[in-house]
């Protein structure tokens, strides 16, 4: 009875673990793309504006 209490709280903590891992990495990829294609926007964005006040003055 012990060997499977033990059991199952190595499961659970296996389990915890390797999906707190899988977040984080997820997480971490998420960021690096939103950052991306902010810094993209944000420089179609100055583009933009950098043409508009051209044709203004």
């Amino acid at each position: 009875m012990w060997n499977f209490i033990k059991g199952v709280f190595k499961f659970i903590f296996a389990l915890t673990f390797f999906t707190t891992l899988a977040v984080g990495v997820g997480a971490a990829v998420l960021a690096y793309v939103f950052k991306k294609d902010f810094e993209e926007i944000e420089s179609k964005t100055k583009e933009i504006v950098s043409d508009i006040e051209n044709n203004i003055g």
